[in-house]
């Protein structure tokens, strides 16, 4: 009973901790490496993995829906009706300067071209899914299709990372540069 609990406790806190990630301040953090060292150091059970891992890919997909709907300029974000300094009007332009043509000429283009699929392989992969939510809330694409495919991008996601953990394939070379 007490190993259960400690194991909903950890996957609410990854889950909790992966929602930063979907949003700016995970850019900083990288829960990711945290998820990576759980799994490679601690060596939990494969169910508690299981419930450890779909708590993630839930918490990075909320985490990035709502940075979805900040973008989004035909839907109010999350707490947008507190948000009235001047410069939050001028972000979504920002934003664009920021990332560079090339960056999101990337991401909308496969997003364009493959739809939701689109959507899935650029979220699972590693440096590209930071653009994924800002670049398909700035072109309007659908909501309820980019959370589903924002879901199974980010699930995906978590098992490149169970990979990377646990050696299988050699995928951790894909995450080192090796």
């Amino acid at each position: 009973m007490e190993t259960t609990l400690v194991s909903v406790g950890v996957a609410v806190a990854f889950c909790a901790f992966f929602v930063t990630e979907g949003l700016v301040v995970g850019k900083l953090l990288q829960p990711a490496v945290f998820f990576v060292a759980y799994v490679s150091v601690l060596t939990p059970p494969w169910p508690i993995v299981g419930v450890v891992l779909v708590g993630c890919a839930l918490g990075a997909t909320i985490g990035q829906w709502v940075l979805y709907r900040a973008f989004t300029p035909t839907a109010s974000a999350p707490g947008g009706d507190r948000w009235s300094f001047a410069i939050l009007d001028r972000l979504p332009g920002l934003v664009r300067r920021w990332l560079g043509r090339r960056w999101i000429g990337l991401v909308e283009r496969q997003v364009d071209r493959f739809g939701a699929l689109g959507v899935v392989v650029c979220t699972a992969l590693p440096v590209i899914r930071t653009v994924v939510p800002i670049v398909a809330g700035l072109s309007a694409y659908p909501e309820r299709r980019y959370a589903a495919a924002a879901g199974a991008g980010n699930l995906a996601y978590m098992l490149l990372l169970l990979g990377a953990a646990r050696g299988v394939l050699g995928l951790g070379r894909l995450f080192v540069g090796i």
